[in-house]
C-alpha cells in the first residue's frame, strides 16, 4: 500500500472536489461561522460575497488550514481531509491568495 503525504486523501468516486459540512468557527464573543456548508464539484467556481466581518474570510481561512474549526468536517475527493496547517492544504492542492489592498 503506497503511503500518501500527510493529510493527503484519495478518492476514485466522488462527485465534489472540495466539501465543507456544517463548519462552525468561533472565536471569545464571536461566532465567525455557524454551521456553514459548502460543495465544489471540479471546475467550479464559487463566489462568498458579504459584509466585512461576516466570516468570509475565516471559512477560507478554516480550508485553508490557518484555523481550526469548532466543529464540522472538510472532505477533499470524497474523503475526510485534516488540514491542520497551509502545508498541509498545499499537499492537497488546496492554495489560498490573501487580499491584497491595491486589489
Amino acid at each position: 500500500m503506497d503511503k500518501q503525504p500527510h493529510g493527503q486523501v484519495d478518492g476514485s468516486d466522488y462527485g465534489y472536489i472540495i466539501e465543507m459540512l456544517n463548519i462552525t468557527k468561533t472565536f471569545p464573543g464571536i461566532v465567525a461561522n455557524d454551521n456553514i456548508s459548502i460543495q465544489l464539484k471540479k471546475g467550479e467556481i464559487l463566489a462568498l460575497l458579504g459584509e466585512n466581518g461576516a466570516g468570509k474570510s475565516t471559512l477560507m481561512s478554516v480550508l485553508f488550514g490557518l484555523y481550526r474549526p469548532d466543529s464540522g468536517e472538510i472532505r477533499v475527493r470524497g474523503k475526510q481531509a485534516h488540514i491542520s496547517n497551509p502545508n498541509v492544504a498545499n499537499e492537497l492542492g488546496i492554495g489560498m491568495v490573501h487580499q491584497h489592498f491595491k486589489l
